[in-house]
């Protein structure tokens, strides 16, 4: 499930460059896609016009961050047990609410899993009230109590590149936020824009200078608040097309 997951002639090296190495560690400076294209020899309009055909053909979903669990705001797995024949209705009425990013069906009593994430605990109790209203059943939440691994990459050379959380570390609290970060959380979230100066674009939104939001980018790097900045691939559409959720029961005092 490497190279040959990419749909892509095998003459598109630019393509695989950009799905395998890209999905972290993006350059974070004014004009990155400049960068990119010096480091893969290529024209800074091939990128760009490469990085938008992937994303029309479904294999990319943005260029941005993906954040830390409950380091900033607050989110939770959640499930519902829903009769077969409502399961596509109640999953088109659960995706509509904008915090929800991840929905799908599982082989369980609990059928239909999804990830909720809002700005504050008090906005997540609200959108799984309102989720439960919804659909007409008892929310399951699971909220996340500390991070042992996870990494959202797929690497498709065939190598392991993930990275390991530290099981013995104490859950750390979530980073306050001001409302200039508030709104870059949310302008990062949307993606970056396909231009060649796409953090001046999101600067704009954000109402900060470009420098500024890049840097304050560089140190939520740092801290871990963001946990990889890069090209978020959709692995469906490269290939992945199975995967299971395991679950243990095991000792509370063992678990780590």
């Amino acid at each position: 499930m490497a190279a040959s997951a990419l749909d892509e002639p095998p003459d598109d090296r630019l393509s695989f460059r950009l799905l395998n190495d890209y999905q972290r560690d993006f350059p974070l400076c004014p004009a990155p896609f400049a960068e990119l294209a010096a480091r893969l020899t290529a024209g800074e309009a091939a990128i760009l016009r490469t990085l938008a055909a992937l994303c029309q053909r479904g294999k990319v979903a943005r260029v941005g961050a993906v954040f830390a669990p409950q380091r900033i705001g607050a989110s939770t797995l959640a499930a519902l047990a829903v009769p077969a024949e409502a399961l596509r209705v109640v999953a088109d009425t659960v995706s509509r609410f904008p915090e929800v990013n991840h929905n799908y069906e599982r082989e369980h009593h609990y059928n239909l899993w999804f990830v909720v994430t809002a700005g504050s605990g008090e906005r997540l109790q609200a959108v799984l009230e309102a989720i439960e209203r919804a659909a007409g059943s008892p929310v399951l939440a699971l909220p996340m109590l500390r991070e042992y691994h996870i990494d959202l990459g797929f690497p498709l050379d065939g190598s392991d590149r993930t990275r390991r959380g530290t099981p013995s570390g104490t859950p750390i609290a979530p980073t306050p936020l001001d409302e200039t970060d508030r709104r870059l959380v949310a302008a990062v979230q949307e993606g970056l824009p396909l231009c060649r100066r796409p953090f001046a674009v999101l600067a704009s939104r954000v109402g900060c200078s470009e420098n500024a939001l890049i840097e304050r980018l560089r140190v939520w790097c740092a801290e871990g608040i963001v946990k990889r900045f890069g090209v978020i691939v959709r692995h469906h559409e490269l290939g992945y097309t199975a995967n299971a959720m395991l679950v243990h029961d095991i000792p509370d005092d063992t678990v780590a």
